[in-house]
C-alpha cells in the first residue's frame, strides 16, 4: 500500500492549492498527474491519500472537476471527453418505448372522447 504523503489533511490541501495557483499562473489545466509531479509523489501515492484524508481527497477531486468545467483555455470537445473519462459523466439517454407511448396516447385520447 502506498504511503501517507502529507502529515495532515491541511498540508495536503495547502500543497494542492499551491499547485492550483501555479496552474492559474501558467494557464494549465490542473490534473492528478500534474499535482503528483508538483508534490513529488507518484500517482498511486496520490490515490492512497483517500485512505488517510478522505474529505480532503474528495475536495481535491471536486476542485479538479470544477476547474475543468470552468476552464476557458480548453475546447468543449476535450472537456466532454475528459469529464466522461475522469469524472464519470455520461450522456443522458431516455429509454422511451415508442409503441407503448403511442398506445398510451391513443388510450388517453379515447378516454377523453368518452366524456
Amino acid at each position: 500500500m502506498s504511503e501517507r504523503a502529507f502529515k495532515t489533511a491541511k498540508d495536503f490541501e495547502n500543497k494542492f492549492m499551491k499547485y492550483i495557483n501555479r496552474c492559474k499562473e501558467m494557464e494549465e489545466l490542473p490534473n492528478i498527474a500534474g499535482f503528483s509531479v508538483f508534490a513529488d509523489i507518484d500517482r498511486d501515492t496520490f490515490y492512497a491519500q483517500q485512505n488517510y484524508y478522505s474529505d480532503t481527497y474528495k475536495k481535491v477531486n471536486d476542485i479538479l472537476e470544477d476547474r475543468t468545467i470552468n476552464s476557458k483555455n480548453i475546447n468543449d470537445t476535450f472537456k466532454i471527453f475528459y469529464m466522461k473519462n475522469k469524472f464519470g459523466y455520461k450522456d443522458k439517454q431516455e429509454n422511451v418505448n415508442i409503441e407503448t407511448s403511442y398506445e398510451d396516447y391513443i388510450k388517453k385520447v379515447a378516454d377523453e372522447d368518452e366524456y
